[in-house]
């Protein structure tokens, strides 16, 4: 494990206690959490199931869920898919939503094995293209786009979240196949009644070191265009940081 946060209202719905787990299969220079990378770190520490669900327990009446994150939480899946048995078979916990925060880089056999007591996952596409994702992340983007697919079918997509690189992700450059990509997603996952959201974040160097503490970061006016384009092609719910959470902007970046 790599951290509890009693408290948070940025990862998902509600105000949700949030485990972090140690490791990720991904290399993103990028990365906010860089110290959860390395699946054995000095930080980390072991949680047992039943302190995990005791941690859950005491403010049960004060939170809607639970999230597990990273590191890669997918990659630990026997202790999430226990973590989320527990407390759905739990008689004062089986109100809260399960959620996972992924990268979606693992097989759609983890998501299998997951689903059954999994609510949702929320899944970080690094970029479009597969060059530029095997760039920012050392591997393939093959995996995540199967695991979305896998996941909208099953009705399980709670979020997509893009994160917009200044110069880095190539969003901008591929948004019509982006928009029908999206698109197409959201008509599978309506098929089984619901609707996922897609998240726009933008790239700021907080937390992050090497040569990425250099990038330039992400405005307004760089996630507006990429909103608008989601919304006139029909996706339903498309959020973005306010104004005043970004940076301010003096020129336009080249995207």
């Amino acid at each position: 494990m790599a951290s509890v946060l009693p408290y948070s209202c940025v990862d998902g719905p509600g105000n949700r206690m949030v485990f972090f787990l140690q490791g990720c299969q991904f290399r993103c220079p990028g990365c906010h959490n860089p110290e959860t990378i390395e699946r054995d770190s000095a930080s980390a520490f072991d949680m047992s199931l039943p302190e995990a669900v005791t941690a859950i327990y005491q403010p049960r009446h004060f939170i809607r869920g639970i999230t597990v994150s990273g590191g890669e939480a997918s990659l630990q899946w026997r202790f999430v898919r226990a973590l989320f048995h527990a407390v759905k078979q739990h008689p004062e916990l089986a109100h809260l939503t399960c959620l996972i925060d992924t990268n979606g880089g693992v097989s759609c056999q983890r998501w299998q094995a997951l689903s059954s007591h999994m609510d949702g996952a929320m899944v970080d596409m690094k970029a479009w293209g597969d060059d530029t994702h095997r760039a920012l992340t050392g591997h393939s983007s093959r995996r995540v786009r199967d695991s979305l697919s896998w996941l909208a079918k099953q009705g399980k997509l709670q979020e997509v979240r893009l994160l917009l690189i200044p110069g880095y992700t190539d969003w901008q450059a591929n948004l019509s196949p982006l928009c029908a990509y999206l698109y197409d997603l959201q008509q599978m996952q309506l098929a089984q009644g619901n609707v996922f959201s897609v998240r726009l974040n933008g790239f700021h160097r907080a937390g992050v070191t090497g040569d990425a503490s250099n990038w330039p970061e992400a405005t307004h006016s760089h996630l507006d265009t990429i909103k608008t384009a989601l919304q006139t092609a029909g996706l339903q719910t498309v959020t973005m940081p306010p104004p005043e959470l970004l940076p301010i902007e003096q020129s336009l970046l080249s995207v």
